[in-house]
């Protein structure tokens, strides 16, 4: 731990509102690495209470919560009062601020002022890169060009990302691309049973419209007998879970990380059939498992998926084209696959190189 510690350490708050699926994984990689180079008692983070739980590396640092069990618009008020008092207590170096309704608490009412912190946003994927109306889209764009204004950087967590901000007018001097990265190392936890002679399929994600779940389910019906799946997960943000699920699709809820990584480890393929992506931070779980990936062609997940070398990709909300492509692979294309999504995992997308980047971006502000 010595040599990991800095002459000058940082003291840095992170800030989240919601934490199931990839933000948790992101930030859980963030506090374990910061938390050994600047110390524990440097990190702090303020964060859901309901879902705290789902931080695995928060260890000892000091970790606030606020109550999430109203709508989300309450939330950025909670985050607010929160965020106010810890200001009053801390003078942070650094607060990283991650997704939507987030950045909306922190720096509409925070950024404007001129002694504050420097304020590091990530969205975690575009509100405005989502399906909705193009009035919608285009509000939920002018509200991120104006609140960019009192940001000192903001992460896109994909090229996808980047041209999007780009697109709605953001300053480019304003954004920086650091694309999501997880630990080489993942600890497996228990023994998954799974029917025999049948392909083995893995959803794990939101039951929602953007995870595509509808599609992953009426694939599950026309494959029939030939396949099993397991589905990790259920609504969460006020989502509608998806219902009148086929019998061969059976739903575990959330699960501990350890636990979720003994599913990845054991399937077949791995299916995120997503409308919409910032990056897919569960498509990389997947590789780093050496497991093939079947993918929309949308958002940040042809930077994932290469097609026909570390899976498949398919075309956005088409049934048609993930039943072809779930039948289609064989035995061998999983070996195969799974190897080069493990080497493109390794080449690319390890925490070492996420974290050296943050910690140098955190530095240069």
């Amino acid at each position: 731990m010595s040599q990991l510690m800095c002459t000058t350490n940082l003291l840095i708050l992170h800030v989240a509102e919601i934490l199931k699926g990839g933000t948790a994984s992101h930030i859980d990689e963030l506090l374990k690495y910061q938390s050994l180079k600047f110390g524990i008692e440097n990190i702090y983070a303020l964060m859901p209470e309901s879902q705290t739980g789902y931080l695995t590396n928060a260890g000892k640092i000091s970790l606030h919560g606020f109550k999430d069990k109203s709508s989300r618009l309450s939330n950025v008020l909670k985050i607010r009062r929160k965020f106010q008092q810890l200001l009053k207590e801390h003078n942070f170096d650094v607060v990283h601020i991650h997704g939507t309704f987030t950045g909306l608490a922190v720096r509409l009412f925070f950024g404007w002022k001129k002694r504050r912190p420097k304020f590091v946003y990530c969205a975690h994927g575009w509100a405005f890169d989502r399906e909705s109306a193009p009035w919608q889209s285009w509000l939920i764009g002018s509200i991120e060009r104006l609140l960019s204004n009192w940001t000192d950087v903001i992460i896109c967590i994909s090229d996808h990302d980047y041209q999007s901000a780009v697109r709605v007018g953001i300053a480019k001097e304003k954004i920086i691309t650091i694309k999501n990265a997880i630990s080489r190392d993942f600890k497996s936890r228990g023994n998954i049973e799974w029917p025999e002679a049948k392909r083995r399929f893995l959803f794990a994600g939101r039951f929602d419209r953007q995870k595509g779940m509808d599609l992953f389910s009426e694939a599950m019906h026309r494959i029939g007998s030939e396949g099993f799946a397991y589905a990790i997960g259920d609504a969460s943000a006020g989502e509608v879970a998806i219902l009148n699920l086929p019998e061969n699709i059976k739903v575990t809820g959330w699960l501990p990380r350890d636990t979720v990584q003994s599913y990845f480890e054991t399937c077949d393929v791995f299916v995120m059939p997503s409308r919409w992506e910032g990056f897919g931070l569960s498509a990389l779980e997947a590789m780093r498992a050496g497991r093939p990936v079947i993918a929309s062609r949308v958002g940040g997940l042809p930077e994932l998926i290469v097609d026909g070398v570390n899976g498949i990709l398919i075309d956005p909300n088409s049934v048609e084209s993930l039943v072809k492509a779930m039948r289609s692979i064989s035995y061998q294309d999983t070996v195969v696959m799974g190897k080069a999504s493990r080497q493109r995992f390794e080449n690319l997308f390890t925490s070492e190189r996420l974290n050296l980047a943050l910690i140098n971006l955190y530095r240069k502000l």
